[in-house]
């Protein structure tokens, strides 16, 4: 089978059309709080007032392993140091224990306000509490902890983002009862079961069947169960990886194995757009966080609540669908005043 991006051009377009549709329905309906993250953008006159206030807030990261991450600090990083807000990074690498007790000091040093990408939502709410009784703002990424109270949880599209990725896959196979395997991620976080039912309704939507469901934290060791499901199933038809590490591998896996199988994924990041870049992949569409823009709101976020304004309970970035023909276009709203790796 010849994989060609072309073939699912017109099912982009239009579900990205949808998507935009629904994002614009979501503002209207939260009209009386803060729910988007242009919404949360602060005016010239609170960047000064925020600026008077000698602020400091505290940045804890699940990992920094992929470039999601990385980006994510980078944006909160530029718009902190923009309007004079000192920032405390603290990376956990996906240790719940280390992220708690990284918690546990920004709350004694008497922080003004946490953003939160956990390593388990389960087990930081105890720890939210105590924020909480510190009268310290947490604004998390992901999904509400199971005590304690955010000022709100943000999120990217990720059901919407996988569901359209894993429909182009659908489109460009065009088969009946095709065989698709899922690389995926182990974290027990609304975001990552979002992402999976996103692959599963869209697997299903197009008559398909999902015969493997394999997730780890490390990309060599995903790279191994990517080659394991190839090996196994000569009747394969496409893969579906659910995050960053989770694409690398499963590119790598195909072009090891000499077949032609096609990939579609969630999260995107520089392999991915190089590979997309090459005119030689096996990669039908990937779905792009814009981790840069939700770094920036996270700080205005807890600006906005620290000044007095609602935050909607959730709060929605949108993804964006990327494919061999708008990759180039989709880097500069991605990675804003950023030079793509290919004109380097």
């Amino acid at each position: 089978m010849t994989v060609s991006i072309r073939s699912a051009r017109r099912l982009v377009a239009g579900l990205a059309a949808s998507a935009s549709l629904m994002t614009a329905t979501s503002a209207i309906a939260q009209e009386s709080c803060l729910g988007t993250a242009e919404a949360l953008n602060l005016t010239d006159a609170q960047e000064a007032e925020i600026a008077a206030r000698d602020l400091t807030f505290g940045f804890l990261t699940n990992n920094i392993s992929d470039d999601f991450s990385r980006t994510l600090v980078a944006g909160a990083e530029a718009h902190a140091a923009e309007i004079g807000v000192d920032l405390i990074v603290n990376n956990a690498d996906f240790d719940a224990n280390t992220q708690l007790s990284q918690f546990d000091a920004l709350v004694q040093r008497g922080v003004d306000g946490i953003f939160l990408t956990a390593v388990d939502a389960g087990s930081i709410g105890q720890a939210v509490r105590r924020a909480n009784q510190a009268g310290i703002a947490v604004f998390i990424v992901g999904g509400a902890p199971a005590r304690g109270d955010v000022i709100s949880v943000m999120n990217a599209a990720s059901y919407q983002g996988s569901y359209d990725a894993t429909a182009a896959l659908m489109a460009e196979i065009g088969a009946p009862n095709a065989q698709i395997a899922i690389l995926g991620i182990p974290f027990a976080l609304q975001t990552i079961r979002d992402r999976e039912k996103g692959v599963l309704d869209a697997v299903g939507a197009s008559g398909g069947q999902i015969i493997s469901l394999q997730s780890d934290f490390s990309q060599d060791r995903l790279l191994e169960l990517a080659a394991n499901v190839i090996q196994a199933n000569p009747d394969l038809a496409g893969i579906v990886a659910t995050w960053s590490l989770a694409v690398n591998a499963a590119t790598e896996a195909v072009e090891q194995s000499g077949r032609d199988i096609p990939i579609a994924g969630y999260d995107l990041e520089v392999p991915g757009y190089m590979e997309l870049h090459s005119d030689d992949t096996n990669i039908v569409a990937l779905s792009g966080q814009q981790a840069a823009l939700q770094g920036r709101a996270a700080i205005e976020g807890l600006a906005q609540s620290i000044l007095g304004a609602e935050l909607c309970e959730e709060i929605i970035t949108p993804n964006l669908l990327v494919t061999a023909e708008n990759y180039a276009e989709m880097w500069a709203i991605q990675y804003p005043g950023v030079t793509p790796p290919w004109a380097e």
